[in-house]
């Protein structure tokens, strides 16, 4: 597995892959609809957002975004992995990548408004849940986590 920066040729496989992973928790197709506008990754959002894609064997296997606002705060706003990878180790190599990149930025934490059904996942890595935020349909809630990177020791010679 390998991971590149999202490029717009990706696009489209990438979508394919984000459909995929959110439409296996069973997720009725009223709801997939109401959520689409949010899920679907355009040029536009690929431009404002540091994008990424796993490889498998020749094709896009998982996709992932950070946003970073203006106070350099880090929100991850896409983490998906195709269904038949999921509990294969793909996420935990996407969210080494993770690590490593908040690392390299200077960045010691992550904001997470995770999909229920990988709440765990979030909490395996090490994330803490700290609230809600509102999402759709109205009166539904989705846990917003916050990982903090570990503080590496500094390495000697």
């Amino acid at each position: 597995m390998n991971i590149i920066r999202a490029r717009a040729q990706h696009i489209s496989e990438m979508n394919e892959v984000i459909l995929s992973a959110k439409g296996h928790w069973g997720y009725s197709q009223e709801m997939m609809d109401v959520w689409l506008p949010d899920l679907i990754v355009d040029e536009v959002v690929l431009a404002n957002r540091h994008f990424w894609v796993l490889e498998n064997e020749g094709r896009i296997a998982g996709v992932f975004s950070i946003s970073v606002d203006a106070e350099q705060c880090c929100e991850l706003e896409d983490f998906w992995v195709l269904p038949e990878l999921m509990g294969k180790g793909a996420g935990r190599i996407m969210f080494g990548f993770i690590q490593n990149w908040l690392q390299t930025q200077q960045m010691t934490e992550l904001v997470i408004v995770s999909d229920p059904h990988a709440k765990g996942f979030y909490e395996r890595m090490g994330a803490e849940e700290v609230g809600y935020r509102p999402s759709l349909p109205e009166g539904r809630k989705l846990p917003v986590m916050r990982y903090v990177l570990e503080p590496r020791p500094p390495r000697t010679v």
